[in-house]
């Protein structure tokens, strides 16, 4: 009874079976507090007009129990009164209410549907970090491995001058164009890291480089007696594989510079043997890095062998190289590319998507399973995607997710498959998005991969021209002239075959002057500018810009495409 006495008029003068009465129709009705005192006050109001007229109080106390017998039990009059309070209420309130009502059914529900993406563990069997470094050692002695004499030579090297702290990025690197403070800064430089140099020039006769990806607790060399640790930090491979090798790769660029700049030192002080000894090394490393690994393992290593092509192609012009060594250069290149001719591979990249399948899906023990929380970004394209399958409970399943990610790098390895010619000016982007549209994580990835295949494409034609400049370079030296054609090269025995531009399906550029010679390559927009540069954005010629043919020869003496417009 306390919980109504706060709604009890203080001024009633009820006989006592009335004000029990209407306190058990209140107590019945329930509802909210205003619709309650608004029952009672009417129920009072009511009572004392039809007792207005009775004189003595057992008359009154008579008359309430007629009315009480009249009005009828009081639970049935408080859920008649609590559904007449509902009718009258205004629209407004009415359509709050629905539509909190609605909500909370659809909130119950969501919280049902999402439940399952917090229940279940995945199942973590397969160490896809010791299998990724299996991958890229394939069976193979450490003996034979250069990684660790390129980590010593950063090891050496990092306490050391950074090149850019001595020449900005668009200076040239030829020390005859340097100032004399810029001389003096750059000849301290790599006496002082000559033994850095040395030992990084090294890892060149080792027939490999492979890293090892597995936490260094599993890693044989530095075990505590601790078995593989399969839980690697975050939902999958990546994070921590990249915290373990991006370090070294940033030491291994700055050694790059070094060598490339020791190599244009070398020449200008007439040293050229030593200057193409240099130019080799570190296309080799490039090379070394190229084709297996991490794909930012690989872009290093494109952006090593760029540097290499710049600085031959620099030396080549401003120093009068012999043609035994240009033979040299050549056919060491050559025997290179016929043994290995791959730039980028996708392997590792296929590896990391098992990874992380593996830690965000349950696991039905024959190859199925559903997405996890952690998953959604891998199963859903979108946030209307991820709604749906919130409400139907739809997402791929593991199995499918597994297949989709196969289909895509297969896909993604055409594009290193087929040279741009082939492909035309498809949207291959657009082609990859398709297969992946409902993967947000896929789908991101898909620009990256189209972007790798044009780089490794670049880098092949890069590879075809320097080459070919060099075989041009010793027919001039040999006849006083450059050749009127490539097939005039390649009739005289210089050039193995005839060098095909990927962004053509036909021989390099090549046009005769007076006295030099044009080689290029249509490039990105497939059309023959006629060995015209296109521009950058600030207008100025540019190498590998898309509104033009790309120029490997002659060198732009700029510094600038010689070196630094190589990605490094």
């Amino acid at each position: 009874m306390r919980q109504h006495d706060e709604v009890k008029d203080p001024d009633s003068v009820l006989p006592q079976c009335a004000e029990e009465y209407i306190a058990a129709v209140v107590k019945k009705m329930r509802g909210g507090r205003s619709a309650r005192r608004s029952v009672r006050s009417e129920l009072v109001a009511h009572f004392e007009d039809e007792l207005k007229d009775c004189a003595t109080t057992p008359q009154r106390e008579e008359k309430a129990r007629r009315l009480i017998e009249s009005f009828g039990e009081a639970k049935l009059l408080g859920v008649l009164c609590r559904r007449a309070k509902k009718r009258c209420r205004p629209l407004w309130a009415k359509v709050v209410v629905r539509s909190l009502q609605v909500l909370g059914i659809v909130v119950l529900y969501f919280l049902m549907c999402s439940g399952r993406l917090f229940v279940g563990r995945p199942n973590v069997t397969v160490d896809y970090a010791a299998a990724l470094s299996e991958q890229v050692r394939q069976g193979r002695d450490e003996s034979l491995n250069a990684k660790p004499y390129f980590d010593e030579a950063a090891k050496l090297s990092d306490a050391q001058p950074y090149v850019y702290q001595i020449l900005s990025e668009r200076e040239s690197w030829w020390p005859g164009d340097m100032n004399e403070p810029q001389r003096r800064a750059v000849a301290e430089l790599l006496e002082n890291g000559a033994e850095a140099l040395e030992v990084f020039s090294k890892g060149v006769a080792k027939p490999g480089y492979w890293a090892d990806y597995r936490p260094p607790a599993a890693q044989p060399a530095r075990t505590s007696g601790q078995g593989p640790a399969l839980e690697i930090a975050g939902p999958g491979l990546a994070p921590a594989v990249l915290a373990g090798v991006m370090p070294s790769l940033g030491s291994y660029k700055k050694l790059a510079r070094k060598l490339a700049l020791r190599a244009s030192w070398r020449a200008w002080q007439g040293d050229l043997e030593g200057a193409c000894a240099d130019c080799l090394a570190l296309h080799k490393i490039g090379w070394h890095m190229e084709g297996r690994g991490l794909i930012v393992e690989q872009l290093v290593g494109t952006a090593i062998e760029g540097l290499a092509r710049g600085t031959i192609l620099m030396i080549a012009d401003r120093a009068d190289i012999p043609a035994d060594l240009l033979g040299s250069m050549q056919q060491q290149l050559q025997q290179q590319f016929s043994e290995r001719d791959v730039v980028v591979r996708f392997e590792a990249g296929k590896i990391f998507w098992y990874d992380y399948v593996q830690k965000t899906f349950t696991d039905d023990g024959e190859g199925g399973g559903r997405p996890l929380g952690v998953a959604l970004p891998l199963v859903a394209g979108d946030w209307k995607d991820g709604l749906l399958g919130l409400v139907t409970f739809s997402y791929p399943g593991r199995r499918e997710t597994m297949r989709k990610i196969d289909e895509f790098y297969r896909q993604a390895e055409l594009l290193l498959e087929q040279p741009p010619w082939q492909t035309g000016r498809s949207d291959e982007a657009e082609r990859l998005k398709k297969i992946v549209a409902d993967s947000f994580l896929l789908h991101a990835v898909a620009d990256s991969a189209v972007r790798l295949g044009h780089l490794a494409w670049r880098t092949k034609t890069g590879r075809h021209a320097l080459v070919t400049i060099l075989a041009l370079l010793r027919y001039r030296k040999d006849k006083g002239v450059y050749p009127d054609d490539l097939n005039t090269l390649l009739a005289a025995g210089y050039v193995r075959e005839i060098p095909i531009d990927p962004y053509s399906g036909r021989p390099l550029g090549y046009r005769k002057t007076t006295d030099r010679c044009v080689l290029y390559s249509w490039g990105e927009n497939l059309t023959d500018d006629g060995g015209r540069l296109g521009t950058g954005r600030d207008g100025k010629p540019r190498m590998w810009a898309f509104n033009g043919d790309w120029v490997f020869w002659p060198v732009e003496r700029d510094g600038r495409s010689a070196i630094h417009d190589k990605g490094i």
